[in-house]
């Protein structure tokens, strides 16, 4: 009987696979899926993967050659000015800027004549072509070097480490603008110490790596805002995730393409620990960025933030020769927490010591949260409620 059944149900999906309106529908629909997924292998991350838009336009795998810190927007505008004739077709990802209230182009791919093509992306350009374009790459690509971006645009940047589908590439964000008076800020053992981290820092083929602390609140990110204003090389700032890959190869590549750059890391705790507390530390990176054979080829500075104990950090990183400069914030004492005050406009008297925080945020309301402890039956009415 159930072979009966089976044999009966097999029998009707050949008839409705072989009916033309079915068997119709059907191929309709496996087109649609096949040219779906066809078309979802060039794109990546969003956007068109160029090589393989590439080969699906001219049926050839393509020679690139590429150029990074370039300022993509005038290498664009000369393409345009420069070779329009040759341009058969534009295709663009953008973003809107709600701060600029304009459309920004993410990501342009342009098609030329002559089985060539051109991709700009953040501060990358990629020149796809077949082989007896070479020169024309090579020409190019050495034309477009006139438009790398400058060490620093404006006084107040930091470049941020992003990843995309190239590996690693610097995004320049302006920061806050901070210029402080040093003696009036900060407590007087700091000023000997801001000289020699200033003057380190100006010095071109140096390296070393300065170590600030202290309790959340004390001014170490408003000395950060301060100190980048105050120099002139490229700073790089990495997240404490990011800075556990020190060593992995597009990060070397990337400090490569960018020596005598300063690299930040915040909240660096995890990085910093003593080998003995925690065997995932990623000090012994640290000292090769800072110190070892690879800084000699780099010639990277590295400042680090964190809050917690200076006995928890590996001793290493405070060895002679390696270290420019440690300082713990703390507190200002009374007297320097109420000259601050004054002269930030506050009228309130300062009898004991203040963090910087504190002191700058006297207006500020603090709501204070009551936790009620609930027993008995009001428990268990909280509970039904």
């Amino acid at each position: 009987m159930e072979t009966v059944i089976i044999a009966g149900i097999f029998g009707m999906l050949i008839f409705l696979i072989y009916s033309p309106g079915i068997s119709g529908y059907l191929a309709k629909q496996y087109r649609r899926m096949r040219l779906k997924r066809s078309a979802s292998i060039f794109f990546e991350h969003g956007y068109l993967n160029d090589n393989l838009f590439f080969l699906h336009q001219f049926k050839q795998v393509p020679n690139t050659s590429d150029i990074d810190e370039i300022d993509t927007a005038k290498a664009l505008q000369y393409l345009r000015n420069d070779h329009q004739s040759a341009i058969i077709d534009i295709y663009q990802a953008s973003s809107f800027n709600r701060d600029r209230n304009v459309q920004e182009f993410n990501d342009t791919l342009v098609i030329l004549t002559g089985k060539r093509m051109i991709t700009f992306s953040g501060n990358w350009v990629t020149i796809l072509y077949t082989s007896h374009c070479f020169q024309w790459a090579d020409d190019l690509i050495k034309t477009l070097n006139q438009f790398r971006l400058p060490e620093k645009e404006e006084d107040f940047e930091i470049n941020i480490i992003t990843a995309n589908s190239r590996g690693l590439e610097l995004k320049r964000m302006p920061i806050k603008p901070t210029r402080l008076d040093i003696g009036l800020y900060y407590n007087d053992d700091f000023a000997a110490i801001d000289e020699v981290i200033k003057q380190r820092l100006a010095t071109q083929n140096d390296k070393g790596i300065v170590l600030l602390h202290g309790l959340p609140g004390t001014g170490k990110t408003t000395y950060l805002r301060h100190l980048v204003g105050t120099i002139k090389k490229k700073v790089l700032f990495v997240s404490p995730s990011v800075a556990g890959n020190l060593m992995n190869p597009d990060f070397i590549d990337l400090l490569i393409d960018n020596p005598n750059s300063i690299l930040v890391i915040e909240d660096a705790e995890n990085i910093m620990m003593d080998r003995k507390f925690n065997s995932d530390s990623s000090v012994s990176n640290l000292l090769n960025i800072s110190d070892g054979l690879l800084s000699d080829c780099m010639n990277v500075q590295v400042i680090c933030t964190f809050n917690s104990s200076l006995n928890l950090i590996d001793p290493a990183l405070m060895r002679k020769g390696r270290l420019i400069a440690r300082y713990e914030f703390g507190k200002l004492t009374a007297a320097k927490a109420q000259a601050l005050s004054l002269s930030l406009g506050y009228d309130s008297a300062v009898s004991q010591p203040m963090t910087l925080a504190e002191i700058t945020s006297q207006n500020e309301v603090t709501e204070i949260l009551r936790k009620v402890e609930v027993i008995g039956f009001r428990r268990t009415e909280s509970m039904m409620n």
